[in-house]
């Protein structure tokens, strides 16, 4: 935009979009001459709203119909007009009590997030789990199961326990899986799991030039155990509720935006890109990715973090008209619950 929007010209656009996002209709200048506190006429209203359409804010969808915003207008009301609404006190209280029980894991805390996060805002609810390449070292332990097998025990700092069973093809007395275990410790404490495992192929050809077999062999098996730690995904909850809206009465376009969901290469992209950015961030329509689907909704995220790092992106999905002065702070303030969770 060229010019700033004057104060009326706010009001009228508030007022507008407000009314949209609640009953996702276009909207007439009577509407709005209804609730304007100065108490314009429907004539000058439609004249600002003429203006705001020229403007790339609003668009008329049928000839004599009232408007409805356009991505630039959402992204100007969410910019400059946005009033969120704190939780309520019950609002609050339901999410601690979804994570309420001391017996739960680190993976299972994380898993529950998503369908935390649709229940409370009815929309679709997301979590980015940490991949390897967050994922930091803390403990490895092998022991012996049975003759030609062996259990490793891969613990991270963020909580997450991974174990695999390894074949061997010879056996491993008590001190040498002890010497196998401090090995791993020490080389690999404090690294992220993508260190770990570059170190691992550059120690891998020292060990093998020093003929240090038992070396060797704790690299092969801290190898093989990293190898079992998934990578970065994503948990999708909810998605029935974007059956309740009327942007998505059409099937076949529910059906698109579905695919997106489980393909999920487009959300761990988006999700990705949030990683670094501190709080909340909104994207409207097309800004959520590079396919036509993401182009009828927005996506609400914010990262989560561990020891100050960041592990994660939580979010909600919804119509590109969906309550975000509702949804922001459901979003904000999950993730700081979480993080205190996991801290």
């Amino acid at each position: 935009m060229a010019e700033p929007l004057s104060k009326r010209d706010q009001e009228i656009l508030d007022i507008l979009i407000s009314d949209y996002i609640s009953t996702a209709a276009p909207v007439g200048s009577k509407t709005i001459a209804g609730k304007h506190n100065a108490n314009l006429s429907p004539a000058t209203i439609r004249s600002v709203m003429a203006d705001l359409e020229e403007r790339g804010l609003l668009k008329q969808p049928h000839t004599s119909a009232g408007r409805v915003p356009t991505a630039e207008g959402l992204r100007y009301y969410v910019d400059c007009l946005l009033r969120c609404h704190d939780l309520s006190r019950d609002e609050r209280e339901k999410v601690r009590r979804f994570y309420n029980s001391n017996e739960l894991s680190v993976d299972e805390v994380i898993g529950r997030t998503s369908k935390l996060l649709s229940t409370i805002s009815n929309y679709v609810g997301l979590i980015q789990t940490p991949g390897w390449d967050r994922i930091v070292f803390k403990q490895l332990e092998f022991i012996a199961l049975s003759r030609g097998r062996l259990l490793g025990i891969f613990v991270s700092q963020e909580g997450f326990v991974q174990n695999r069973v390894i074949d061997v093809s010879e056996e491993y007395s008590y001190p040498d899986l002890e010497r196998i275990n401090r090995y791993c410790n020490s080389a690999f404490l404090g690294l992220t799991l993508e260190d770990a495992r570059a170190k691992i192929a550059s120690e891998l050809e020292i060990a093998k030039r020093d003929y240090d077999r038992l070396l060797a062999r704790a690299l092969v098996f801290s190898q093989e155990v990293f190898s079992g730690v998934p990578d970065s995904d994503i948990i999708v909850e909810g998605e029935e509720h974007l059956m309740d809206s009327p942007e998505f009465s059409d099937t076949g376009r529910l059906r698109e935006l579905i695919e997106v969901f489980e393909e999920k290469k487009e959300l761990l992209h988006l999700l990705d890109r949030c990683r670094e950015v501190d709080g909340v961030k909104i994207f409207i329509g097309a800004e959520a990715g590079g396919v036509a689907a993401m182009e009828q909704v927005s996506v609400i995220t914010a990262p989560y973090r561990k020891d100050g790092h960041v592990i994660g992106t939580i979010g909600v999905i919804g119509p590109t008209r969906m309550d975000y002065s509702r949804v922001v702070p459901i979003v904000d303030f999950t993730a700081k619950v979480l993080e205190d969770i996991l801290n």
